[in-house]
């Protein structure tokens, strides 16, 4: 059943044109009907939400020019957004039992695109998605003693590139105007914060710097909550 969140094919080819427009590229129509399924899905379990955007990089890992001299050994393999994603889960679970709050945790949101441009490494860009009644700010993630959301997903990444935390934890880049609050009735009504959001979340679904001829996933995304 069509979620009342979603959007009608007019408004999503509105929303196609907008955003090639502003971000110069063709878009995946299948990746960004996707992402927007995720959202409205997620809308459909809880009022109000938190949005987060992140961004994901792998460490310079030899001296620049002498791919012999290593600075460091990670693990850059494309299972990496898996794990990273699973320690994140696996902190908010902990977190969520000493806090002693009743019933299960709210489940993670997540939307993420693997990119490379000029590069060594890919990188990734993700939309992450968590219950604004449970979770609601990004934190002072330059803390590294701090508990908080943002040094969560700095040690999840380090985990998951088995990379030393806090040493590494610069690989984690929270980029302009990251955090996004909406609820049910900014999608409803299509609120312009709501709509922004929706545009910067298209950046994930442009076709520019994403490989679709090596055989790997470039695209990914939690499953709808039933």
């Amino acid at each position: 059943m069509k979620s009342p969140y979603e959007l009608t094919e007019q408004q999503f080819e509105s929303l196609v044109q907008i955003a090639q427009k502003k971000y110069n590229s063709h878009l995946e129509r299948y990746i960004l009907r996707r992402s927007l399924a995720v959202i409205s899905n997620y809308l459909e379990n809880y009022n109000r939400v938190f949005a987060l955007r992140v961004d994901l990089r792998f460490a310079q890992c030899h001296v620049p020019g002498e791919p012999d001299l290593p600075i460091c050994f990670q693990e850059d393999d494309e299972k990496a957004i898996t794990r990273a994603i699973e320690s994140l889960k696996s902190q908010l679970r902990e977190e969520h039992r000493r806090s002693g709050r009743a019933d299960e945790p709210a489940p993670l949101g997540y939307i993420w695109a693997k990119e490379r441009d000029t590069s060594e490494h890919y990188h990734y860009h993700l939309v992450l998605l968590f219950n604004k009644d449970v979770y609601a700010y990004l934190g002072d993630y330059a803390n590294p003693d701090a508990d908080n959301m943002g040094t969560r997903i700095q040690k999840a990444w380090c985990s998951a590139i088995k990379l030393d935390y806090p040493h590494y934890a610069s690989r984690v880049e929270f980029p302009e105007n990251h955090s996004t609050w909406f609820t049910r009735q900014d999608a409803l009504t299509l609120s312009p914060d709501y709509y922004d959001f929706l545009i910067r979340g298209a950046y994930l679904a442009k076709e520019y710097s994403k490989n679709f001829h090596n055989g790997y996933r470039n695209f990914g995304t939690s499953q709808l909550i039933d």
